[in-house]
């Protein structure tokens, strides 16, 4: 029988008022501090989560319990089930931890987290059992990483940005030119009930090898340019070069098993570098958005890390990002600094505080040019190192169709 996982070390010298601070960064509402009565739980939910995957929401009122699965809530099940598993999977990931118990209980604008149990199956037969149960689901994952071990996993990525009109720096829906689906569509987003299709964002099918992955993404955008014929709009990437509508550059990864140890070297190794590149106004899109860990489960199999902007701001950052993306799917495991863990690095993230970012990165990077396949991506990781040692910084505000050779006016 496996061993259910044990307390981290991060989590158990994590003072109260840190967990307090880190979850609020995240915007996450937290009520660990607050006097509250045993009763009031009863308005609130026991969330378990194993390994991120959710075993069960409880109802704390009446005492039912939903039946114990072994994979996450489905997105056809209850909305509100479906955020408070969500909820409760990013609140312990916060927190250092992938498995144990979130209270949440209704506050301001939705659920906060009330109560943290990292070890809740101790002294709880019945939830020994549930969270015993979900260790076979982890299991498969893992002997199906262990099947594709040596392979490359299979990545892929959807990367948006916006058309604008200048002087007046107008967005113009990209729906005006892009169909919903396809390797060039639109993206939706929700303003005031209504559903609107502003972003443009390209899907390059996926490739287990970068010089195809970018020769793929090319097409698309290539595609998109066919398409979006008034050439006086300008393309513009990044995190949120318009005010209101911030950028994604979500990377899919298949082949390998999604896990939280994976989850922190994406975001140490990647997120951070990156985010010593980003234009000094992109970090305000957080925590709304690129929270570190942020992933969802794809249907087909994978799942999608959600925390990048959009990296097509240049081929150089879209190349650097590609290299470091298939050097971390293969090799994550030897990858082992951590310096997000340190509550000072964690804030200089969520706050753009890149003076503070920088004392980290000499480190990431010199391991990642010690990686044994180092050699082999060296022609798309080596420019974007350059360009983190040298501390630049990219212009969110420009077109960024000449960099990709793309026809615009002169």
């Amino acid at each position: 029988m496996q061993e259910l996982d044990r307390l981290p070390d991060v989590f158990r010298n994590m003072p109260v008022r840190e967990q307090c601070r880190r979850l609020t960064r995240t915007g996450i509402a937290e009520m660990l501090t607050a006097r509250s009565a045993p009763e009031t739980f009863a308005l609130g939910y026991a969330v378990q989560v194993q390994r991120l995957q959710v075993l069960e929401i409880r109802s704390m009122g009446t005492g039912l319990a939903s039946p114990a699965k072994i994979s996450s809530l489905p997105a056809a099940g209850p909305l509100l089930y479906t955020r408070l598993g969500r909820l409760a999977v990013r609140s312990l990931y916060t927190l250092g931890m992938d498995s144990g118990e979130i209270v949440l209980m209704p506050a301001r604008n939705g659920y906060g987290v009330a109560r943290v149990r990292p070890e809740p199956w101790r002294n709880d037969s019945r939830l020994r059992e549930l969270y015993q149960a979900g260790l076979s689901s982890a299991a498969s994952a893992t002997e199906k990483e262990l099947h594709h071990a040596g392979e490359t996993p299979l990545i892929g990525m959807d990367p948006e940005f916006l058309l604008v009109r200048l002087p007046e720096k107008r967005v113009v829906p990209a729906s005006r030119y892009l169909d919903r689906h396809g390797e060039a569509g639109c993206d939706a987003v929700s303003r005031h009930g209504r559903t609107l299709f502003p972003v443009a964002e390209l899907r390059p099918a996926p490739s287990p090898e970068p010089s195809r992955l970018l020769r793929h993404l090319r097409k698309a955008m290539a595609s998109a340019s066919r398409r979006i014929t008034d050439r006086t709009l300008i393309w513009q990437a990044g995190g949120m070069p318009q005010r209101g509508l911030p950028l994604g550059g979500h990377l899919h990864f298949s082949g390998i098993a999604l896990t939280g140890e994976l989850l922190r070297v994406l975001d140490n190794y990647l997120a951070l570098p990156v985010a010593l590149l980003e234009d000094q106004r992109t970090h305000v899109r957080r925590p709304r958005y690129g929270t570190l860990g942020d992933f969802r489960r794809k249907p087909h199999g994978g799942f999608e890390y959600r925390t990048l902007p959009s990296f097509l701001v240049s081929p150089l950052l879209a190349k650097g990002v590609i290299g470091f993306a298939y050097l971390i799917a293969r090799h994550y495991r030897e990858l082992p600094q951590r310096p997000l863990q340190k509550d000072a690095i964690h804030e200089a993230f969520y706050n753009g505080d890149k003076p503070r970012l920088y004392k980290a990165l000499g480190p990431l990077l010199d391991e990642i040019e010690c990686l044994p396949s180092f050699q082999e991506y060296r022609h798309f990781a080596d420019p974007f190192i350059r360009c983190l040692r040298g501390g630049e910084v990219w212009d969110e505000t420009r077109d960024i169709r000449p960099l990709w050779g793309l026809p615009c006016p002169p």
